[in-house]
C-alpha cells in the first residue's frame, strides 16, 4: 500500500490516477446492467492480471524502448487473449463487428490493423462532401473524419489486439489497475452503422433536470444539424425521461446518438458531473452556474474552430501518412525470462512525453515498472453472500475463472445487513448476532483472490477476510462442513448495527434495489478524500 503522501500526489487534479478514480463509478460495467434496454448490446471480456501485464510489457518494449521488457510468456498470454477475443466477437456479433473500448474509455489514440482502410475511407468521404458542394476547408475535412467508419470497429481478435497494444490510453489504464487495484475489462459493443460523431450529443443533468445539451464534437460545424435541432432536442428529452429513473443519480452527464433513418436516439454512455468530464461547447470555468442551475440551452457550433487546420494536419493527416509494422511484428523480440535483452528496432512512439518520463527506457525505468505477478496454482474456498454471487452484478467480472462448489449456509449466526445503496454487508464488529446466512461457495486461484481483495479494499481497511464454517448443500439432510473465507465489513455505524438482520440477499431484491453507481461512487470518494465511509453513506 502506498504511503499517504504518495497517494495524495497521485490524486492531484492533473494526474491520470485521479482521472481514473473519479470516472470509475461511471464505467460501463457499472451502469450497463441497469440501462441495457436503452443502449447497444454489449459483451464484456474480463482480463486476467497476466494479460494486463503482457499488454504493458509489449508497449514498454515497442514505444518506450525498455530493453527486455517483453518475455515469451507475455507473447503466449497475448495470443491466448487474441483467441478469446476472436471467439467472443464471432459468437456475439457474427460478422457485423463491434466497437471496442475499455470500461472507462476507448482506445481512440490507437493504430488499427488496416491503416489503408482508414486512409481510403477518409479520402472517399472528403470527395463525397466536395462533390456535394462543400468547400475544401479544414471544417470539411473534419466532417469527413466524422462521417467515415470508425477504426475502432473490430471483426477479429487480430483487429482488437492492434488497438489494445498501440494505445497510450490502454497503457495508462492497465498500469493504474496493476498499481492501484481496479480490474479492467475489454468491452465489445454492437456496431451501429448510422452512429457517427456528427450525430452524437452530450446532455448535462443536475438536480434531476436536463440543464444543457451540446453537440459532442465541439470542433466542427455541421450545417445539417440546424434543421434537425428541435427534433433532436425533443427526442433527447423524451428518451432521458425513460432512462433517468434507472440511473439512480441526480447529477451526471449522458451522451445520446441520433439514428437518422429510425428518427430515434440511443444512450451511448454516462459520465460524472464533475470537472474530469468534457463539456463540449460549454466550459466548466465559464458555464458552471448554467450547467448546474440553468437556464437550459442547446448549443451547436456556428463558426469554425480556431486553428482547426493545424489540428487536422497534426492529429489526422500526418498521423496516417506512413505505414507502421503490424502489432505482431514485435513478438519476435520477446525474450526468455533469464535471457539478456538484444537490441530492438526503434519505433515511432505514439506515447506522450509524460508517459515516457514516467516509464522511461533502460535502467531508469526499473523502479517504476510494474512487476510481474507470481501466480501459483493454490486454490481457496470463498463464501459469497452478496453482489458477487452467480447472476449478480459483479460476478462475471471477478469470478469468471472461479469454480462453483455449491450453495451453503453459515454454521454460526452472522449479522447480514443492507446499506443505503442496496449493498449487503456482513458486519465484522458484531460477533454472535444475526442469522444463519445463505450464500455460495466458489473455489478461486491466487490471482482471482488478489483481485477480490483489491475490490473489497482489504489493504484500505474497508473489509477483512476471515475464516468461517459453512454447511454445504442447504437442503441436504446431512450437509458437509467446510472452512471458507468470507469478507466482513471492518467498521459499521449504529444504523447498520440496528439491523434488520437477513438470512439471504436475493437476486430479486438485488435487481430492484442495488444502486451500482452510488456504491462505487462512495468507495471512490472514501479513497480520494480519506473520510469515514459511514458518514458518506449517511449523507447519500
Amino acid at each position: 500500500m502506498e504511503k499517504a503522501h504518495d497517494t495524495s500526489t497521485l490524486l492531484q487534479i492533473d494526474s491520470e490516477h485521479r482521472y481514473r478514480t473519479e470516472n470509475l463509478p461511471f464505467d460501463i460495467d457499472v451502469w450497463y446492467p441497469a440501462l441495457t434496454p436503452f443502449t447497444f448490446r454489449t459483451s464484456f471480456v474480463p482480463l486476467t492480471r497476466t494479460e494486463a501485464e503482457a499488454i504493458l510489457h509489449y508497449q514498454q518494449l515497442r514505444f518506450i524502448q525498455k530493453p527486455g521488457s517483453l518475455k515469451e510468456r507475455d507473447v503466449a498470454a497475448l495470443k491466448v487473449l487474441e483467441e478469446r477475443l476472436d471467439i467472443e466477437i464471432v459468437r456475439q456479433f457474427q460478422g457485423r463487428g463491434a466497437f471496442l473500448r475499455l470500461c472507462g474509455r476507448s482506445p481512440k489514440d490507437a493504430d488499427p490493423l488496416d491503416r489503408d482502410f482508414v486512409r481510403h475511407n477518409y479520402a472517399a468521404q472528403l470527395d463525397k462532401l466536395v462533390a456535394a458542394g462543400a468547400e475544401l476547408t479544414a471544417n470539411t475535412k473534419m466532417r469527413a473524419v466524422a462521417n467515415m467508419p470508425s477504426w475502432l470497429r473490430v471483426r477479429s481478435g487480430a483487429e482488437a489486439m492492434s488497438l489494445l497494444l498501440t494505445s497510450e490510453r490502454v497503457f495508462a489504464d492497465m498500469h493504474d489497475w496493476l498499481k492501484w487495484g481496479e480490474p479492467e475489462q475489454i468491452v465489445l459493443r454492437e456496431w451501429e452503422e448510422e452512429l457517427v460523431i456528427e450525430y452524437e450529443f452530450r446532455a448535462f443533468i443536475h438536480d434531476n433536470e436536463i440543464r444543457a445539451i451540446s453537440q459532442y464534437d465541439h470542433y466542427c460545424v455541421y450545417p445539417n444539424l440546424v434543421a434537425l435541432k428541435e427534433r433532436i432536442q425533443e427526442l433527447i428529452f423524451a428518451e432521458w425521461a425513460r432512462v433517468h429513473p434507472f440511473v439512480g443519480e441526480a447529477h451526471y452527464v449522458i451522451d445520446f446518438g441520433y439514428l437518422v433513418s429510425k428518427d430515434t436516439v440511443v444512450v451511448i454512455e454516462i459520465s460524472p458531473f464533475r470537472d474530469c468530464t468534457g463539456t463540449a461547447l460549454f466550459k466548466w470555468a465559464q458555464n458552471r452556474e448554467q450547467l448546474t442551475n440553468g437556464p437550459f440551452e442547446f448549443r451547436l457550433r456556428e463558426t469554425e474552430y480556431p486553428n482547426l487546420s493545424d489540428l487536422i494536419e497534426v492529429n489526422w493527416e500526418d498521423r496516417w501518412l506512413k505505414n507502421v509494422d503490424p502489432y505482431h511484428h514485435w513478438y519476435k523480440y520477446a525474450q526468455p525470462i533469464e535471457a539478456p535483452p538484444p537490441q530492438q528496432e526503434p519505433s515511432s512512439s505514439i506515447f506522450s512525453a509524460w508517459t515516457r518520463r514516467l516509464f522511461g527506457g533502460g535502467e531508469a525505468a526499473a523502479s517504476t515498472s510494474v512487476p510481474v505477478a507470481t501466480v501459483d496454482k493454490n486454490k481457496h474456498l470463498l463464501f459469497f453472500y452478496g453482489t458477487l454471487k452467480r447472476d449478480f452484478h459483479w460476478h462475471a467480472k471477478f469470478l469468471f475463472n472461479a469454480e462453483y462448489r455449491g450453495t451453503a449456509v453459515s454454521a454460526d449466526l452472522l449479522p447480514l445487513v443492507i446499506g443505503d445503496c442496496g449493498v449487503p454487508y456482513l458486519l465484522g464488529d458484531l460477533p454472535g448476532q444475526g442469522k444463519h446466512v445463505k450464500g455460495e461457495v466458489w473455489c478461486v486461484n491466487d490471482e482471482t483472490l488478489l483481485g477480490l481483495d483489491e475490490y473489497e479494499g482489504i489493504n484500505k481497511g474497508y473489509y477483512s477476510r476471515r475464516e468461517i464454517e459453512v454447511h454445504l448443500g442447504i437442503s441436504a439432510e446431512e450437509p458437509s462442513t467446510a472452512s471458507v473465507g468470507v469478507y466482513f465489513k471492518t467498521d459499521s455505524n449504529q444504523m447498520l448495527r440496528a439491523g434488520p438482520f437477513l438470512e439471504e440477499y436475493t437476486l430479486a431484491w438485488h435487481k430492484d434495489n442495488y444502486r451500482a453507481i452510488r456504491h462505487i461512487w462512495i468507495k471512490q470518494e472514501l479513497y480520494m478524500q480519506g473520510t469515514n465511509r459511514q458518514e458518506l453513506e449517511h449523507a447519500s
